[in-house]
Order: C-alpha cells, then sequence, then structure tokens
C-alpha cells in the first residue's frame, strides 16, 4: 500500500509516516522510483519499529484484532441467473466476528483494501474479499423489484 492509505490507517499525518520510513522503522517497506511500497502484517496494519529514544509513543490507534470482511457470493450470483427479481438471492456478505450480514448494496465509510490469494482462500473458500475495520452500512437488504429491472446509473471510475 502507499504512504496515504497506511497513515489512514495508523492514524497520523503522511508527513509522520514520510520521516519513519526515512529513518527506517517501518518494516518491510522499500522505495519503488519515488513512491514507498508499505507491506501489511496479518492484521492489515503497517508494522512500526519502536523508536529507541523518548516516551513509548501512543499514536496507534487500536482496532479490532479482525477486519470485517465483505465477501460478493459468486456461487449466489450463478444461481441467480434467469429467476425473477422476487426469487433472487443477497449475494454481498459481510462477516464480522461469528455475525453475518446479507444485502445487495453497501456502503464503506472509511478505508478498505481488497484482497486476492488464489493459493491461500479464506476460510470460506473465498480467493477474493474487501477487508475493512471501518463501519459497513447495507443500502438495500430486501431487493426491491421495481428497481431491479431499471437499468444501472452509476458511473464506474
Amino acid at each position: 500500500m502507499g504512504t496515504k492509505e497506511a497513515s489512514l490507517l495508523l492514524g497520523f499525518s503522511r508527513k509522520r509516516l514520510l520521516d519513519l520510513l526515512g529513518e527506517g522503522r517501518v518494516e518491510g517497506a522499500y522505495k519503488n522510483g519515488r513512491f514507498w511500497e508499505i507491506p501489511v502484517s496479518e492484521n492489515g496494519m503497517p508494522v512500526i519499529i519502536e523508536g529507541k529514544r523518548g516516551p513509548k509513543g501512543t499514536w496507534r490507534k487500536k482496532k479490532p484484532t479482525k477486519p470485517k470482511m465483505i465477501h460478493v457470493n459468486q456461487s449466489k450470483i450463478k444461481g441467480n441467473i434467469g429467476k425473477p427479481p422476487e426469487k433472487l438471492e443477497p449475494v454481498l456478505s459481510v462477516k464480522d466476528g461469528d455475525r453475518n450480514d446479507y444485502g445487495y448494496e453497501l456502503h464503506i465509510k472509511g478505508p478498505c483494501y481488497i484482497v486476492y490469494r488464489p493459493y491461500k482462500p479464506a476460510p470460506c473458500g473465498a480467493r477474493l474479499w474487501i477487508n475493512t475495520w471501518e463501519p459497513v452500512e447495507f443500502i438495500d437488504t430486501k431487493l426491491n423489484p421495481p428497481t431491479a429491472k431499471q437499468p444501472n446509473k452509476q458511473v464506474c471510475i
């Protein structure tokens, strides 16, 4: 990930992160041309190496140990082909701990990242998913058949 995303996750300014990168205090970070490449640990956060002097830093925000996992269920997408709008099953699931919520459209209120692991899938079998620690709000949990028949007017960038 880049410096902007890493500074948002860590909860401090991009300038402070650049200072830490220059001091070699971000584990595994390297420069690719003019840009920094910052790896994330298993908990989805960059690892900052503690300084040798001064008090212990208090800048890191406490995050839950596991992020929310947003998964698009490919088998449900295939199963929905040819079904009338009233019988469509939700294809989006948000896994938060032991809880699963399902819906058709959602909004992530903050930073997130996309994970693709073809050789190490998630326990549910997913090979591609989105992780976030931020709130996730379902916009549509019960598909509205009249809106399902209308063409999609969203613009993708």
